[in-house]
């Protein structure tokens, strides 16, 4: 094929209508338009291969990288709950979705912070993919999912301990009870229950400007707290706010 000149490089782009072509491809771009209450799940993809020569199966160098990607994430898009589990980061908007609710553009734009804040921790490169589950209310159905990916990741950690130690088959998956008594009991920690992020308001001290008198005023603060403790809240909330 011969080379285009100059001049017909010029002509093929300024016979182009780029208002024709934005308005035909934008027409097709896949996109859903969401509201509030919602948690988007963040997985990460391809760790066990990327980290395999960090601490197995739960490394604590690589679950402070992702409370810190949570912790961005809550403060960059208005998170009011984010939960910790495994790799993944589940980060709960409850009152506001930005982007004008445009499914795409939360996705990417919260797995691109996430990838880069993991990534730039661990020293890894490191990608994370993303997922939008609509809830139902901002009280009881925020406390099901979250006891929902603490089973899950509670079951998977059990699970790849037991088999890992021999104490079961390898590849096979007994009941969670069957494991837990082949272990000698369970292992409640970060491991296997995660870390939860809590959007909180929190009294703090200071002192007037003008009269040098100390006061107290509340900020909202973001901190952490034990899965199961921020589930048993949220079990109550819907008679707290009657």
């Amino acid at each position: 094929m011969n080379a285009m000149s100059n001049i017909d490089v010029v002509n093929l782009l300024i016979g182009v209508n780029p208002v024709e072509l934005e308005r035909d491809f934008d027409s097709r771009v896949v996109t859903r338009i969401i509201k509030p209450p919602i948690v988007v799940r963040l997985d990460g993809t391809g760790f066990g291969k990327a980290l395999k020569d960090f601490t197995w199966p739960r490394d604590e160098r690589v679950h402070r990288a992702l409370v810190k990607a949570a912790v961005e994430l809550m403060r960059t898009f208005s998170g009011e709950y984010a939960l910790v589990i495994s790799d993944e980061i589940n980060v709960f908007l409850l009152n506001y979705v930005p982007f004008s609710g445009r499914e795409y553009k939360l996705i990417s734009s919260m797995a691109g912070l996430a990838s880069a804040v993991v990534s730039n921790a661990l020293s890894r490169v490191l990608y994370f993919d993303a997922r939008v589950i609509q809830l139902n209310d901002s009280c009881l159905d925020v406390m099901r999912y979250m006891l929902y990916r603490v089973r899950v990741g509670f079951n998977n950690y059990h699970v790849e301990i037991a088999q890992r130690n021999g104490v079961i088959p390898p590849k096979s998956t007994p009941h969670i009870n069957e494991v837990i008594r082949a272990l000698g009991g369970p292992r409640l920690t970060w491991e296997s229950l995660g870390t939860c992020l809590v959007r909180s308001r929190v009294e703090l001290e200071g002192v007037d400007r003008r009269s040098g008198e100390r006061v107290k005023y509340v900020r909202k603060r973001i901190i952490e707290k034990n899965p199961i403790e921020v589930i048993n809240e949220l079990s109550t909330c819907g008679f707290n706010s009657q």
